[in-house]
């Protein structure tokens, strides 16, 4: 149990901190789209539907955080990317 205290509070700590960043940036890296975003957007874009409810990352969703939310939906946006996502 102290494991994941320790994990699910480092987890929203760089949530927070991801937020911070993109309150002053478009992308991760800057104003450009890098393999970075692509590899945070695989992981965010389940976050809400998969690990608040089944792994009980429930502290705060994706959709609370502002930022976090609109980078999310502006990757999802980019040509070909939201036929291969089923939100549903």
């Amino acid at each position: 149990q102290a494991a994941y205290e320790e994990a699910f509070e480092e987890l929203f700590s760089v949530l927070d901190q991801m937020e911070t960043r993109l309150s002053k940036q478009r992308y991760l890296a800057g104003d450009r789209i890098t393999e970075a975003d692509w590899r945070l957007f695989t992981t965010l874009v389940r976050f809400d539907p998969v690990y608040v409810g089944h792994f009980r990352c429930n502290l705060r969703r994706i959709a609370d955080y502002p930022n976090l939310s609109n980078y999310l939906r502006d990757l999802y946006q980019v040509p070909s990317v939201s036929g291969t996502v089923n939100l549903h």
